[in-house]
């Protein structure tokens, strides 16, 4: 039997046979990777171009001759940035890669992400400083007004109108603060509010340099057509308070209680 199959792989037509498919399979090997080569480029490589601060809308006209695609896959805030513009890019500037490889983009946000505004009223300066700056919010330069709490923040706005917390507000977005800065040891003569509306007694307050206390109002469904009856300190003459110090104001919509005449004092006891 081994000696048949030793006769038959000495034979001329097992030679050939043998040949036949040594030459063949070397062949389609060869084949093989020529079409991988020529598919997959291999061994040619092209370097990565700068995206870096390339706009958007500008980003077709600059991959158009470059032998590579993009794909932006995330958006970045940064205050500093021009909106709109790759600030990091995958694979790097300069890198080795095959021809028509995708290039990943990270760009800056058109639009600022949205934040609730926090609560800074009652907060110290420092501490409000340190919140806006955690929010990712800026601070204009803090205005100062006389108040027996030094240092606090008394109120929170934003383009000069008054923001409360939980506002939704854009991040970079300025808060202004006014901050107390204690009691001053000038005193102020305290007007007479009697008569006035809400509005306009702390108007009159804010020009003598005094500020609003607790404010009630005998009537709490019907503020507008209010007026102040009475006041805690009481106006006079000869009466002074410090800078800054607070006033209450009691109002009612009772013409009863509101007198005709606001130029003396407020409760008949003071007379």
């Amino acid at each position: 039997m081994f000696k048949g199959v030793f006769q038959f792989v000495k034979s001329r037509a097992f030679l050939k046979h043998l040949v036949i498919y040594l030459v063949s399979f070397f062949l389609l090997f060869w084949l093989l990777l020529s079409w991988l080569k020529s598919s997959t480029h291999h061994g040619e490589s092209i370097d990565v171009p700068d995206f870096m601060h390339v706009k958007l809308a500008d980003l077709d006209k600059f991959v158009s001759d470059k032998n590579v695609r993009y794909l932006v896959i995330d958006s970045i805030y940064d205050v500093k940035a021009e909106k709109g513009t790759v600030v990091k890019q995958e694979p790097e500037p300069g890198a080795k890669v095959k021809e028509n490889r995708i290039i990943f983009l990270y760009v800056t946000s058109l639009l600022p992400p949205s934040i609730q505004m926090p609560k800074l009223i009652d907060r110290s300066l420092r501490q409000a400083a340190s919140m806006i700056a955690s929010y990712g919010l800026k601070m204009a330069k803090p205005r100062y007004v006389a108040d027996q709490c030094a240092n606090c923040v008394l109120e929170q706005l934003v383009k000069g109108k008054k923001i409360a917390p939980g506002e939704i507000i854009e991040k970079g977005t300025v808060i202004e603060l006014v901050v107390g800065k204690g009691l001053s040891d000038e005193e102020v003569g305290i007007p007479c509010l009697r008569g006035l509306t809400k509005k306009e007694a702390m108007e009159r307050l804010a020009e003598n340099s005094l500020s609003a206390g607790s404010v009630v109002f005998d009537n709490p469904k019907d503020t507008i057509g209010a007026r102040v009856y009475r006041q805690t300190p009481s106006c006079g003459k000869e009466t002074t308070i410090n800078m800054g110090a607070a006033i209450d104001l009691f109002l009612s919509t009772d013409k009863n209680k509101v007198p005709n005449d606001t130029t003396g004092p407020d409760d008949p006891d003071d007379e």
